[in-house]
């Protein structure tokens, strides 16, 4: 395996749709649809994003496979798979809100080998390698090592379908009492990327996609930090934090009747 190329690959294709990006965010009026629920957003600036990182992808690896948010699997047979999301945090991207970015992970035979999210707005790179650490704008990052609750800064989200939207308020209450603050980015791939750089302490949700999170999880994983899965209710829970701090988090968040 190359992840030398692949990286430089990935560095180069991102910085052209950030910069792209970029430029977008400046226009005065952007193409805005909805897909299926009306506050599930698709705009002219996803699709084009979109767009560029499957032609860079298929132009240099014609025989990979292809996840993408919009466009789906395009698929090729290969042990590789490019997972991708073009903008996570549409909803932020429209009302020019700095909190969106590009997302883009190599799988091999189902694990992440590659990851990268970048947020064009504030000018921030993370990236992460199988086995070779995780970086912000070139420096080596690493998950907080706070061990304490009640002093932690954590992050969670809400689906953008309402029928699902009420499924965390729980959660939220629950927690709000017990740590720091809580903050809702509006993009998980960042807030992944943020706990891996010590931004925040911990990070949970449910029912992320694939391609919400694929980068991100790398990115905690090699900045020392520990991710967990559950299922609740018939949900999937995404749980990650610190090795110390992580068991506490998942104690204070389920009750058993959630379990």
């Amino acid at each position: 395996m190359d992840i030398t190329s692949w990286t430089q690959d990935m560095e180069h294709w991102v910085e052209q749709v950030a910069a792209y990006q970029r430029d977008a965010a400046q226009r005065q009026s952007l193409d805005i649809r909805t897909k299926g629920q009306d506050t599930d957003y698709v705009t002219d600036v996803d699709i084009q994003s979109e767009a560029m990182l499957i032609s860079f992808i298929q132009k240099r690896y014609p025989d990979h496979s292809i996840y993408s948010e919009e466009k789906g699997r395009l698929e090729q047979g290969s042990d590789y798979l490019w997972v991708i999301d073009p903008i996570d945090g549409t909803t932020n991207f429209i009302h020019g809100f700095p909190m969106s970015s590009i997302s883009i992970a190599l799988q091999y035979q189902g694990s992440t080998v590659v990851g990268m999210v970048c947020a064009p707005a504030l000018n921030m790179t993370f990236y992460a390698a199988r086995g070779r650490g995780a970086y912000l704008n070139g420096k080596r990052i690493h998950v907080s090592g706070r061990s304490d609750l009640t002093s932690s800064l954590l992050a969670t989200g809400f689906p953008n379908d309402r029928t699902r939207s009420k499924l965390n308020l729980p959660y939220f209450s629950r927690m709000s009492s017990l740590v720091s603050g809580i903050r809702r980015t509006g993009s998980a791939a960042l807030d992944l990327c943020f706990v891996a750089a010590a931004c925040l302490d911990g990070f949970w949700e449910f029912d992320l996609n694939s391609w919400d999170m694929c980068a991100g999880a790398l990115m905690i994983e090699e900045a020392g930090g520990e991710i967990l899965q559950l299922e609740v209710g018939g949900h999937n829970l995404l749980l990650c934090s610190n090795s110390q701090l992580l068991e506490s988090l998942r104690t204070a968040l389920l009750s058993e009747d959630d379990i």
